[in-house]
């Protein structure tokens, strides 16, 4: 089943381009088409400013589109009510970053439950729902630590229960193993996989690295605003 139907979309800014005194377009997405089934890993490569992490942003929800659409199941997320579009941040999608994006002020239980708060979950529930995910994501005897206690390793699994905590349908990973070396990338990507076939998670992912498509049901390459599937 098809997740998401992407037709010409394309993303542009406007600049002041002082030389022709007149505004002109960047161009960082340009006539995209493509589809993601249900229960897919998708890597797409390409090197920096090629747009991939444009394309995340606009697949998760906060990013709009100069032109085109993006239609997740039956719905067009940008042209949908915003409470809609709001709903299906919170519930439909997963991020997970490079940099991993946990504040440093909250423990790592607190930081996991961020999303269940947002979604107006019971504490006891959420805690509950805690304690199980870090206890499979081997991180449970530090969940109260806090993030700069922790090794980069470890901190992504961190990231990786927080994007998981609310249940959602799509994993939108950005470079989620740039900062690790190669012993926790190869734990993080294992990770990737598990999580896919036992949580039937559609993940889509996009890195510089190359060796990560061997990971993937399905890669794709970027370069430019445009993008192309590749075998490997």
């Amino acid at each position: 089943m098809e997740l998401y139907t992407i037709s010409a979309l394309s993303k542009y800014y406007e600049r002041w381009n002082m030389r022709l005194r007149k505004k002109d377009e960047i161009h960082v997405i340009k006539n995209l088409n493509l589809t993601i089934s249900d229960n897919e890993f998708v890597c797409i490569i390409g090197k920096s400013g090629a747009g991939k992490t444009t394309l995340l942003k606009m697949l998760g929800g906060i990013e709009k589109p100069s032109t085109g659409s993006i239609l997740y199941t039956n719905m067009e997320l940008y042209k949908c009510p915003e409470v809609k579009m709001e709903e299906y941040r919170r519930k439909e999608i997963g991020f997970i970053f490079q940099d991993y994006k946990l504040l440093d002020e909250m423990t790592i239980q607190e930081n996991i439950l961020i999303p269940q708060i947002l979604d107006g979950a019971k504490r006891e529930t959420a805690e509950s729902k805690v304690e199980e995910m870090t206890k499979q994501l081997d991180i449970y005897c530090k969940k109260n630590f806090y993030p700069y206690e922790l090794s980069g390793g470890e901190k992504q699994r961190a990231a990786i229960c927080r994007a998981l905590i609310n249940d959602p349908k799509v994993i939108l990973a950005d470079e989620p193993t740039g900062n690790l070396d190669s012993f926790n990338t190869e734990l993080i990507l294992n990770l990737l996989i598990q999580i896919k076939a036992e949580l039937k998670k559609t993940i889509i992912l996009v890195t510089h690295d190359k060796d990560i498509c061997k990971y993937a049901d399905r890669v794709m390459e970027m370069e430019t605003g445009r993008i192309k599937e590749i075998h490997v």
